[in-house]
């Protein structure tokens, strides 16, 4: 993925608040700014694990023309069919919430019930259907 960001969040807001014109923001600032597509991040992460694509779709458990469309850019998935890209991916809880927030998507929040289970399950390794199952358990929808 990508390399980590040499300015904070609060920093760079700040500026943003301060700048006369977002064209100056935006040229300052370009290095710290994302401009990768979901795909591309799928891409590098698939990549630094040793993943395939097929092996993703499989563990995905999504629709196998739904999730290759996802992995190439011509469909934009919901929160929880990432999570399942996230999961077959075997994502770490930093790189999964980075996804989430790059893709526009909330964070992954402790205060969650659902939530907490998901970020449980992504800490301690579990597979999408060992969260599932304690989403079940819990009386959560499941990730699908």
């Amino acid at each position: 993925m990508s390399t980590l960001p040499k300015k904070t969040t609060s920093f760079l807001e700040n500026e943003l608040k301060r700048s006369k014109s977002i064209d100056s923001f935006l040229d300052e600032h370009q290095d710290e700014l994302s401009d990768c597509c979901l795909s591309d991040q799928l891409a590098r992460l698939m990549a630094a694990k040793g993943l395939a694509k097929s092996d993703v779709v499989k563990r995905s458990n999504l629709n196998e023309v739904y999730a290759y469309q996802i992995l190439s850019g011509t469909r934009r998935p919901s929160r929880d069919k990432l999570l399942c890209i996230c999961f077959a991916l075997n994502t770490t809880l930093i790189e999964t919430q980075n996804l989430l927030k790059e893709s526009g998507f909330a964070p992954l929040y402790v205060r969650s019930h659902r939530d907490s289970i998901i970020i449980f399950a992504l800490t301690h390794g579990h597979s999408l259907l060992q969260l599932n199952t304690d989403l079940f358990d819990h009386g959560e929808p499941v990730l699908e």
